[in-house]
This record gives structure tokens, C-alpha cells and sequence, in this order.
């Protein structure tokens, strides 16, 4: 009884550990032209990933992602500093979002993200999200 008690409480331990949900984020083109979106994106295991699309007018690009991801939009300049293995945080930049739960089927349109030159690397960022909720 001892061992069924054991492993059904490592088991329940395993999943409460490892069982927590993703967040599912969307980027819609919302342009009537190809966007080329570049996400450098660091989830809280440590793992560094770059996602590169080309959007066509009117795609969605859904990710699902943990919790506390955190996601820098760069251009192509930052993209290819990134895909040289360097590490976009060492040159002082902000995420663009840091997941929360309430990120979740969070839609950001293209067209609400700006470039704000002072920015360090001239990475994208936005002071109006525009969120959609009907995925």
C-alpha cells in the first residue's frame, strides 16, 4: 500500500511540476502585403528560440508558449545578430511582452506594432496592442 501511495504521489508531483499549461499567442498580418515577422523568443527553461515567418495578408501565426516567455520582435539586423548565436538581452533591450495567463489567445495585429528609433537596436515596440479574443 505504501509503494501505490509513493507512486501515485511522485506521479501527481511529476505532472504538477512539468503539467503547466501554455499560453497560445497569435500575430495576424493585417497588411496587404508579406510581413516578415522574427520572434526571439526565451522561455523560463533557459532555452533560446528564433521563429522567422513570412506572413501573408490576412495569416495568423499562433505559438504556444509557457508562461513568463519572453518575446523580443526583431528586424532583420537583430535577426541575424541572433541567428549568429548571440544573445539579443546583452545589448540592453526589452522583451516586447512577457507571457502572463491573460495573455492567453491574445492576437497582436502587425500593424499596431512601431519602431521607435531610440530604442536600442531599433527593436520594435508598441505603446498600442491592439488584442482581438475571437480565435
Amino acid at each position: 500500500m505504501r509503494k501505490i501511495t509513493l507512486f501515485i504521489a511522485l506521479f501527481l508531483f511529476a505532472f504538477s511540476v512539468n503539467g503547466q499549461e501554455n499560453i497560445n499567442i497569435s500575430f495576424s498580418n493585417d497588411y496587404k502585403a508579406v510581413y516578415h515577422l522574427s520572434l526571439i523568443i526565451y522561455t523560463p527553461d533557459g532555452k533560446i528560440q528564433t521563429r522567422v515567418s513570412n506572413l501573408n495578408p490576412d495569416q495568423i501565426k499562433s505559438y504556444s508558449l509557457p508562461v513568463n516567455t519572453e518575446i523580443f520582435i526583431a528586424d532583420w539586423k537583430q535577426e541575424a545578430f541572433a541567428m549568429k548565436g548571440n544573445d539579443i538581452k546583452s545589448t540592453g533591450v526589452k522583451p516586447y511582452i512577457v507571457l502572463k495567463d491573460s495573455d492567453a489567445k491574445r492576437i497582436i495585429v502587425l500593424s499596431s506594432l512601431e519602431k521607435i528609433e531610440n530604442q536600442p537596436n531599433n527593436f520594435l515596440i508598441t505603446n498600442k496592442i491592439l488584442i482581438k479574443n475571437d480565435i
